[in-house]
């Protein structure tokens, strides 16, 4: 499949339902489906993140959820690919989207969107740092490391997710986690 054909069928796609959308890809991931070798995913999941948060009207949480499913499925099928750094990308993009989505529509458990213990999982099983190396390095994080800065920046990056959340109101923070967020700030 050439650039040309790999557009023609992004656009397409953008065309359909957001379920259809969805099928489709799970259709490429399980290998029923020919997966196009050039075909721009991450594209397809900035165009469904999106729709997602501009679709407005008549049933539009039903839709904005449906799409916001496509993206976030995408995002976390590109986050597997991708290598450490491009892959935290995806997932920042993935949760963030969720989180979004939790602020607007409220939390449901097990929702492949909605689920706020996924998000809140996710930051904490990602940690590569304990809180109290966290508190030490922050203050002087320009004497640390290269790879301590990136954690932190990382755990930064990660906070201002679980932010939306709290901000939406959506998530009252336990001691551990507000905690972490004291410390938001003091992170590069």
């Amino acid at each position: 499949m050439n650039q040309l054909e790999s557009t023609k069928l992004l656009n397409e796609l953008l065309q359909q339902d957001a379920c259809d959308v969805l099928a489709w890809a799970k259709q490429v991931w399980s290998g029923k489906l020919e997966s196009p070798i050039n075909f721009n995913w991450h594209g397809l999941a900035e165009a469904a993140a999106m729709e997602a948060r501009l679709n407005y009207g008549n049933d539009s949480s039903v839709i904005n959820l449906s799409w916001a499913e496509v993206a976030t499925s995408i995002y976390d099928y590109l986050g597997r690919r991708a290598g450490e750094s491009a892959g935290e990308s995806f997932l920042i993009s993935s949760m963030l989207l969720r989180a979004a989505m939790i602020a607007d529509f409220g939390a449901i458990p097990a929702h492949p969107v909605l689920d706020i213990d996924r998000v809140i999982n996710w930051f904490f099983d990602s940690l590569n740092m304990s809180l109290d190396e966290a508190f030490e390095k922050a203050p002087n994080w320009r004497n640390c490391s290269i790879n301590e800065i990136r954690e932190l920046r990382k755990i930064k990056n990660r906070l201002k997710i679980i932010s939306v959340l709290v901000d939406s109101g959506k998530l009252v923070p336990n001691v551990e986690l507000s905690t972490w967020l004291s410390l938001r700030s003091q992170l590069p």
